[in-house]
């Protein structure tokens, strides 16, 4: 019986079936060998230090979730770090048993590397048998070889579908010069590579020095965003302090992070560079793993291929960057240096999008200017352009510092005010106030000029929910 059981457990362990199946028929039979009781294989994590269940004779619904516990203090710890098995049977009974309940677990070692157990529990009317004990030591091994040759595969055939997503994402990104539509393709591709749930992307604002949110991919709620960005702005400062990344396996385990348990997990935080400094960060959150519905932590080996993915980026990154600087300044209005009308609608359509993907609120304002400038010493237009270009001064320095605003005829500026949430309250009478009293300092100044000023407003979604319709009602202008 004993020579029957280890040659058919070798015939199912070495047989080219996939090693799920393998293992649940190897399970299977042993269960049966014993005569009942369950058998269960427990791999372990090296990364995360935990076990979790690989195949069991168990009963789990379909669709169970992946059954994970700590590695430190259990028994299946004893057992890998000691490499031995252990024999846990019942001592004292009641006198009227007949039956004894023993527990056996085994360690899978391969190379040295502790690769998780195997956890018998069966019903004897004896102490276990010495023989039996040994015939299942002995299919331990085997078993302990096909798990080693099946991981190696696996981690072989996952790196390089990994790899070969980065290339295929990374041909795609590098021939991607519209920033905007390259960040949102980097953190898509970041999240579907990494198997994260969420991405949040930040860039360097030269005028400001402050690395601001440019991309966010995921489904947090708006509550859950902000309690994210905080989060994120907690590993983006590390990072500018110096840190190469920053990876937290576990928020509720780690020292300085558990305040964030509720948040998120797990997060993996690199830098972009070019030019010789950090232009931005890219930080993704919470892992979940083909066919598991609840997170596990990121790896080493996660953080390795992540950065491997961000060489890309990083090289796209600098690419739009130059680009979208270029065009800029090749589409900047000369007398105010502020951008003109394509620049103005590219951004128009961008925000309005990124206000319905999120359900905020958006304002666009349009400011018209009627200089009635005397000729003089200085041409008209010469004349007319300095008080553009003192308005626009006035404009930009009431503005927030992710708001845009353009030169859109030479007549008129165009205000884009995203996350306006408080809309028409006081953004708006602000904005005003601030260029009337701008024109009330030039007809201080110019005695012989007369500044006369209108503006025009709509809020997305009330007024609109496309850039036409807002076009058209805040170009509706009264003084």
């Amino acid at each position: 019986m004993p020579v029957d059981f280890a040659r058919k457990a070798g015939e199912i362990l070495r047989s080219g079936k996939p090693i799920e199946e393998r293992l649940r028929e190897f399970s299977g039979e042993l269960s049966d060998w014993l005569g009942g009781g369950t058998v269960s294989v427990l791999l372990f994590d090296r990364d995360s230090e935990d076990f979790y269940v690989r195949t069991s004779t168990l009963r789990a619904t379909p669709g169970a979730p992946e059954f994970h516990f700590p590695a430190e203090g259990t028994l299946e710890e004893l057992s890998l770090a000691e490499r031995r098995p252990i024999v846990l049977s019942e001592g004292k009974r009641p006198e009227n048993s007949r039956r004894r309940g023993t527990v056996l677990i085994f360690p899978l070692l391969a190379s040295g590397e502790p690769n998780g157990v195997l956890v018998v529990q069966t019903v004897t009317e004896w102490e276990f048998p010495e023989e039996k004990l040994s015939v299942v030591t002995d299919a331990a091994v085997l078993l302990s070889d096909a798990v080693e040759v099946s991981l190696r595969e696996e981690s072989a055939a996952l790196r390089m579908t990994k790899i070969a997503a980065i290339n295929e994402a990374g041909i795609n990104i590098i021939s991607t010069l519209d920033l905007s539509r390259l960040l949102k393709l980097v953190a898509t591709s970041a999240c579907l590579i990494l198997e994260a749930e969420t991405c949040v992307i930040r860039l360097l604002d030269p005028e400001t020095g402050k690395y601001g949110i440019r991309e966010y991919y995921g489904m947090k709620t708006e509550g859950e965003q902000k309690d994210l960005f905080l989060l994120d702005k907690k590993a983006v400062t590390l990072v500018l302090k110096g840190e190469p990344s920053v990876l937290v396996r576990d928020a509720s385990q780690e020292p300085g992070w558990q305040d964030f348990a509720g948040v998120a997990r797990t997060l993996a935080c690199v830098p972009l560079h070019g030019d010789g400094e950090i232009l931005g960060t890219v930080t993704i959150f919470d892992k979940f793993p083909h066919k598991t519905f609840f997170p596990s932590s990121f790896t080493t080996e996660d953080l390795a291929t992540f950065g491997k993915f961000l060489k890309y980026a990083e090289k796209a990154v600098v690419n739009a960057i130059a680009y979208e600087r270029n065009d800029r300044l090749k589409n900047l209005d000369e007398a105010t240096s502020l951008p003109t009308l394509k620049y103005f609608q590219e951004r128009l359509l961008h925000e309005i999008s990124r206000a319905k993907r999120f359900q905020r609120r958006l304002v666009l304002m349009i400011c018209e200017i009627q200089a009635h400038v005397p000729t003089g010493s200085r041409s008209r237009a010469g004349r007319a352009d300095w008080v553009m270009k003192q308005v626009a001064k006035a404009i930009r320095a009431t503005l927030r510092e992710y708001d845009v605003v353009a030169r859109i005829s030479e007549a008129k500026f165009g205000m884009i005010l995203p996350e306006a949430e408080d809309g028409k309250i006081s953004a708006i009478p602000r904005i005003k106030k601030a260029i009337a009293a701008e024109a009330e300092e030039i007809r201080r100044r110019a005695r012989d000029a007369r500044v006369e000023v209108r503006f025009g407003h709509a809020s997305f979604p009330e007024d609109g929910d496309d850039h036409e319709k807002l076009i058209f009602k805040s170009n509706i202008l009264k003084n």
